[in-house]
C-alpha cells in the first residue's frame, strides 16, 4: 500500500491506495464529496483537482482520468464540498383518512437528493423531515452512469450500501427531531426511479441498461426489507411502471389526484431524467426521456447544483443582463433555474437565434457585443456574470435537454387525441420544476407556451405521493392501481420520437 496526501480545510491526511487506482477512487473511499457527474469518463470536468509540488508549482488535473501513483509527492487540494443548498422537501398538506395510527417514514429516494418524512398517521402532519444531496452522486449524475458502476465488481454492493446507510441516518436525524424512538416506526415507504429502487433494495438494474430495458422486478408483490436500526418497520418501496417511469412517478401522481379527476392534466418530473404522465379518470399515459444532467447544472462548463453561490435566474431588462446569486455575493456558477432563464433571455435579446446558435460579436447591436466573445479556437461563449459564462456547446446540451422533453409532451398529447387547449392543467413536479421560472420554460419550448398560465408547482410531489398512502387504509392498493392503468409509451429507437425530437429542436417566438 502507498500513500498520497490531501490538503482540505480541515487539515492534511494521508490517504492510503493499491496500485492501479485512480486519484477519484482514492479521495470516493475516504468519503469527500468530488463531483463526477460523467462518471469519471473524463467528460465533465467537475472532479478537477489542483497538485501541488514541493517547489510551489500547481498543476489542474481531472482526478478520474489520473492515477493516484501518479500523483507522487505532490500534495493533492481537495475542492470545498459540493453539499449544502436547498433541497425541495415542502409539498401538498396531507390529512389523515381512516383512524390509521402509528409513525412510519415516506423517503424519496432521487438520483440527485434524498428526503425523509416523520409521519403521523392519525393525523397526516409531518413531525419532522431531513435530505441529503445523494451520496452516490460521485458514481455519476444520471442513472446510465449508476447503472454501469452497478454492473461492476462489489459495483451494485457499494451503491446499495451508500442508500441504505444515508436513508438510515436520514430518517435516525428525523426521528431525533420529532421526539420518536426508532422502534416506534412501523413502515418506512420508499419511491424512487426504477433504478434506484433497484440499488436501494440490492436487486442489479443491468438489465435497465440495455433494450429491451426490462425491470428484474416492478416491485408490485409488496415484499418488505428489514433494517436493524428499525426493528417493527416494514420497508417497502412503490410499484414501478416500467424501466424508466418508477415509484416516484406512481407516488407523483397520487399526489395530485389526477388519477381520479375528469379531464385531462399532464404531470411533468424533469431532472436527468424527464418523467411525463398525460391523462386524468378515464387513463393515463407515460412515458419517460433522457434529459443528461444539464437541468440539473451538471455537464455544463461554468453549472453547479442550486446551492449557494449559483446564479439562479436571470433577466434582460434596460439593454442589460441581470442575475441573482443563491445566498448573495460572488457568483461561483449558474445551476439549471439559472440556465434556463439565461437561455430565454438571449433568446429575447436576441443574443441565440432560433436554430439555438449563439450569435458572435460582429452580428450583434453595439450594445451587446460585449456580452459574446470567441477565443482563439474560435469557441463562442456568453458572459452571464463575471467569471461566469455559457458556451455555444452548453447552449446545445439544453436545446438537445429540452427538445427531448418537449418531444414526449408532444407524443402523449398526440397518443391521447388531445392538443395543449385541451389540456386543464400542467403540473411541475420535483426541486427543478419547482424553481424553475414558467415564463422561461415557455420562452424555450420546454412546455408549450399556450399552457404557462395553466402551469403550476407541485413541490416534492414524489414524496408527498408515499406520505399520502401512509395515512390512507388503502394507500398501496392505491399506488398498485394507478401503476396498473398507466399505459407506458416507449419512446427508444422510436422513429416517431425522433422526428418530434427533431421538430422540438428549434425555438419558436412564443406568439407563434
Amino acid at each position: 500500500m502507498s500513500t498520497v496526501t490531501v490538503r482540505s480545510e480541515s487539515g492534511d491526511f494521508k490517504l492510503l491506495y493499491e496500485p492501479g487506482v485512480t486519484l477519484l477512487d482514492v479521495l470516493r473511499s475516504e468519503s469527500f464529496d468530488i463531483a463526477a457527474p460523467c462518471g469519471g469518463q473524463g467528460k465533465c470536468g467537475k472532479c478537477a483537482v489542483t497538485l501541488i509540488s514541493s517547489d510551489g508549482k500547481r498543476e489542474r488535473v481531472n482526478a478520474c482520468q489520473i492515477l493516484a501513483s501518479d500523483v507522487g509527492d505532490r500534495v493533492v487540494i481537495a475542492p470545498d464540498s459540493a453539499s449544502g443548498g436547498e433541497i425541495q422537501l415542502s409539498g401538498a398538506l396531507i390529512s389523515g383518512a381512516g383512524g390509521l395510527r402509528g409513525y412510519a417514514a415516506a423517503l424519496d429516494i432521487g438520483t440527485t437528493t434524498l428526503a425523509v418524512r416523520i409521519v403521523d398517521r392519525a393525523s397526516g402532519e409531518t413531525l419532522a423531515s431531513a435530505s441529503a444531496w445523494n451520496a452516490q452522486a460521485p458514481y455519476g449524475a444520471d442513472v446510465i452512469s449508476r447503472i454501469k458502476h452497478a454492473s461492476r465488481p462489489e459495483g451494485l454492493d457499494k451503491l446499495t450500501a451508500l442508500a441504505r446507510n444515508q436513508a438510515r441516518e436520514l430518517i435516525i436525524t428525523a426521528c431525533g427531531d420529532a421526539g420518536i424512538a426508532q422502534g416506534e416506526i412501523d413502515e418506512i415507504l420508499c419511491c424512487g426511479n426504477t433504478t434506484m429502487e433497484h440499488i436501494f433494495a440490492g436487486i442489479s438494474p443491468e438489465s435497465l441498461g440495455r433494450a429491451p430495458y426490462t425491470p428484474a422486478t416492478y416491485f408490485t408483490g409488496g415484499e418488505a426489507l428489514r433494517d436493524e436500526a428499525f426493528p417493527n418497520a416494514a420497508i417497502r418501496l412503490a410499484p414501478c411502471v416500467s424501466g424508466f417511469v418508477g415509484g416516484d412517478t406512481v407516488a407523483a401522481v397520487h399526489a395530485t389526484g389526477m388519477a381520479g379527476k375528469s379531464g385531462v392534466r399532464l404531470l411533468m418530473d424533469i431532472g436527468t431524467n424527464g418523467e411525463l404522465v398525460l391523462g386524468g379518470k378515464d387513463g393515463l399515459i407515460s412515458c419517460s426521456v433522457a434529459c443528461g444532467p444539464a437541468f440539473e447544472g451538471a455537464e455544463i462548463s461554468c453549472g453547479m447544483r442550486s446551492v449557494p453561490g449559483a446564479i439562479s435566474a436571470v433577466r434582460f431588462a434596460q439593454g442589460e443582463f441581470w442575475y441573482v446569486v443563491i445566498g448573495g455575493g460572488y457568483p461561483k456558477g449558474i445551476c439549471g433555474t439559472g440556465i434556463v432563464d439565461a437561455l430565454a433571455e438571449m433568446l429575447r435579446a436576441g443574443v441565440v437565434d432560433g436554430t439555438g446558435r449563439l450569435l458572435e460579436p460582429d452580428e450583434l447591436p453595439k450594445g451587446l457585443r460585449e456580452t459574446v466573445s470567441v477565443n482563439k479556437k474560435g469557441n463562442v461563449s456568453f458572459t452571464v456574470a463575471p467569471g461566469v459564462k455559457l458556451r455555444a456547446a452548453d447552449i446545445r446540451k439544453l436545446q438537445l435537454a429540452k427538445a427531448a422533453v418537449r418531444a414526449g409532451v408532444d407524443l402523449l398529447m398526440e397518443r391521447a387525441g388531445v392538443t395543449a387547449g385541451d389540456i386543464d392543467e400542467v403540473c411541475l413536479a420535483g426541486g427543478f420544476g419547482t424553481r424553475l421560472n414558467i415564463k422561461s420554460a415557455a420562452a424555450i419550448g420546454l412546455i408549450p407556451p399556450e399552457l404557462a398560465d395553466k402551469t403550476r408547482a407541485v413541490g416534492n410531489a414524489a414524496l408527498d405521493g408515499v406520505h399520502l398512502a401512509l395515512c390512507e387504509p388503502d394507500g398501496a392498493e392505491k399506488l398498485l392501481a394507478i401503476r396498473e392503468r398507466c399505459e407506458y409509451m416507449e419512446l427508444a429507437g422510436s422513429a416517431e420520437f425522433s422526428d418530434a425530437f427533431v421538430d422540438a429542436m428549434a425555438f419558436h417566438d412564443e406568439d407563434d
